[in-house]
């Protein structure tokens, strides 16, 4: 059960294509969550979690700790920027 916003933005940022690498900006980060949330539905992003923590659990966590943050640095402000 997702708890917050912010828990929810994290699996969408997660079950994205956004890598770590691309250092995305707020507007690509959100963007992502509006792509991935309209092709995955709420319960496809924590499907595709729950599926790659038990695939590779180490990545999984490593992922969910970028995305976590990543979703965390997000505010209502940086949707018009």
């Amino acid at each position: 059960m997702i708890g917050t916003v912010t828990d929810f933005t994290a699996e969408a940022v997660f079950a994205s294509a956004l890598q770590p690498s691309q250092q995305p900006t707020p507007a690509q980060v959100w963007d992502a969550v509006t792509d991935t949330v309209t092709r995955l539905g709420t319960d496809g992003c924590a499907d595709r979690l729950a599926a790659a923590y038990g695939d590779c659990m180490t990545t999984a966590a490593t992922r969910m700790r970028w995305a976590r943050e990543t979703a965390g640095a997000l505010t209502l402000k940086t949707v018009a920027a």
